[in-house]
């Protein structure tokens, strides 16, 4: 059943991978099983199931922590993803600061926290609180330096919360990090969708 739910999923079919799922749910509360609830679930825009589900997912995942001295990093890793999925439910039910804690903890918990840090920091940028942005953006940057939008929204972070030139206010003067950071979007995307912007970055800064 759970490959049908992912075919269902990959296809975009979201009622049927809603239903899927709650078969599974019911079949067995496990956390991974109501991760793929709030997933399909949020997809259909009915928030407020899927931040139960996930703050389910987040109860069965703290009775299913691997003993003392037992390998916990699937487990982290799992916890990680409902955090984050909660994240994201939080944000479209316009709980900012909720979201903010979720998406923190999700980084925190993860042996791979790359997707916490990156959606902290795009609810960041995209908020212009540039300078709480600058920490998630430069973890998510870290944790997997091959993804160009990290770059791009660590390099927003950076430039507008540089100082401006006494003489020409629309001028960044940027350190050595901004201009890395320009640089490596255009490194890894130079045809992306944000070429243009950091182009555009780049003439405004020095």
């Amino acid at each position: 059943m759970q490959a049908d739910y992912t075919a269902a999923f990959n296809a975009k079919d979201w009622a049927r991978a809603q239903t899927l799922a709650q078969q599974l749910v019911d079949l067995a509360p496990t956390s991974e099983h109501l991760f793929l609830l709030g997933n399909a679930q949020i997809r259909t825009n009915s928030n407020d199931d899927a931040l139960a589900a996930y703050e389910r997912g987040l109860a069965a995942a703290e009775a299913e922590r691997p003993s003392p001295g037992q390998p916990d990093s699937e487990w982290r890793e799992g916890k990680g993803k409902l955090l984050v999925g909660k994240g994201n439910a939080l944000l479209r039910l316009h709980r900012k600061d909720e979201a903010k804690a979720a998406y923190r903890a999700g980084a925190e918990v993860s042996p791979k926290p790359f997707v916490g840090y990156f959606n902290l920091c795009a609810m960041l940028v995209n908020d212009t609180d540039n300078q709480a942005a600058i920490d998630p953006c430069r973890k998510a940057a870290s944790a997997d330096p091959a993804k160009p939008n990290a770059w791009f929204l660590l390099a927003t972070a950076l430039v507008f919360t540089s100082p401006t030139d006494e003489k020409d206010k629309s001028i960044f003067l940027i350190n050595e990090e901004t201009r890395q950071a320009l640089n490596k979007y255009l490194e890894l995307a130079p045809d992306g969708p944000h070429a243009e912007d950091v182009k555009a970055m780049q003439k405004m800064t020095r």
